[in-house]
């Protein structure tokens, strides 16, 4: 949001702001990066040990992996489908809303930069430093998993922030399913969040292409 704010500051317009998320999203991912790695080395941990596979578990862990990246296809995908149409009756309309046209020296360094932060960000602040750190100091360790969850489906409300409470709504419930799927693995199987970053990335490269494809 702040980026964002500051983005419509420069263009005069917070609707003109709005088609820059993928810049905001990859700017508040650095922000993200450099706090967690001061919280990781307060705690006398290295943030970047998280980002290794298990030798001991891999044949396990790919084994697993897989069966989950099956499941999480239409997990992934059907439920902004039906959200959409139930809310506008039409699927379309908010890929309209969140992919205009922006600069395409931009959309090249984003092409790479969006992918990039993000798995390394995102999944990492609220699975492996929020979740462990809520289960320890929580007694009902349910939540611990459950608050993660809603805070990383929820913030998809602010990419991009559109004063609009339909696409809120939207933002809001659409990536849930997917969240639970990741949330729930990872407290179970830690091991597993090395597996999901990588895949959270590479489905993130996918959304950059689609700005790529709307100045064509």
């Amino acid at each position: 949001m702040v980026f964002q704010a500051l983005i419509a500051s420069l263009v005069n317009s917070w609707e003109a702001s709005e088609k820059y998320w993928l810049l905001t999203a990859t700017l508040t991912n650095i922000v993200s990066i450099v706090l967690l790695f001061i919280l990781f080395k307060r705690d006398g941990n290295n943030y970047f040990k998280f980002f290794s596979f298990s030798r001991s578990s891999l044949k396990k862990d790919i084994f697993i992996f897989l069966g989950l990246a099956f499941v999480s296809v239409p997990i992934v995908f059907v439920p902004g489908y039906f959200l959409s149409i139930m809310i506008w009756g039409d699927p379309n309309i908010p890929t309209s809303m969140m992919f205009g046209p922006i600069e395409k020296w931009l959309i090249y360094i984003l092409l790479i930069a969006f992918p990039v932060t993000i798995a390394f960000a995102e999944l990492a602040t609220y699975f492996v430093y929020i979740m462990p750190k809520l289960k320890e100091q929580l007694k009902v360790k349910w939540l611990a998993v459950l608050l993660p969850i809603l805070f990383l489906s929820i913030q998809h409300c602010t990419l991009p922030f559109i004063p609009d409470i339909n696409f809120i709504l939207y933002r809001a419930l659409a990536f849930l399913p997917f969240a639970i799927l990741i949330g729930v693995s990872i407290y179970y199987r830690p091991s597993l969040f090395i597996y999901f970053a990588i895949l959270h990335g590479i489905m993130d490269f996918g959304t950059s292409l689609m700005f790529l494809q709307a100045i064509k």
